[in-house]
């Protein structure tokens, strides 16, 4: 009685909420904030992770932008991959995606986020949504 079984490639992604918090349109300083991915792939591959622009209008990669609710107003915002925020965290391949090795247990990554200072917007809350893809 032959028995067999074939092992197929598989990845999960979960992702939490960046909160940056309060933003004050008048204040000097840029809002930092932080949030993370966790990844729980199949040992012995190496995953790219992509962050999409974002369903802001008029946002990029590099400009990303949240929408006042309701009304029209923007906020720019950015996401990075290093704590310095100085590597942007996009979804063009093999310039600014990040790849893991993978290594079959769940892996936690962290994605960096900054609105720069003294953007003027109107009082109410501001939103996005980011998709993350992963390839492997």
């Amino acid at each position: 009685m032959p028995v067999t079984m074939e092992i197929v490639q598989s990845c999960v992604v979960r992702a939490s909420d960046l909160d940056f918090g309060a933003y004050r349109s008048n204040s000097a300083a840029a809002v930092l904030g932080q949030t993370t991915l966790e990844l729980h792939c199949s040992a012995g591959q190496v995953a790219e992770i992509a962050l999409d622009s974002g369903t802001g209008i008029g946002g990029g990669t590099t400009r990303r932008r949240m929408r006042q609710e309701p009304g029209g107003d923007k906020l720019d915002y950015d996401l990075y991959q290093d704590a310095g925020r100085t590597v942007h965290w996009g979804d063009r391949s093999g310039n600014d995606t990040v790849e893991v090795p993978t290594s079959g247990n769940v892996q936690t990554l962290t994605i960096y986020g900054k609105i720069p200072a003294s953007q003027r917007v109107r009082d109410g809350s501001y939103s996005d949504e980011i998709t993350v893809s992963v390839f492997y």
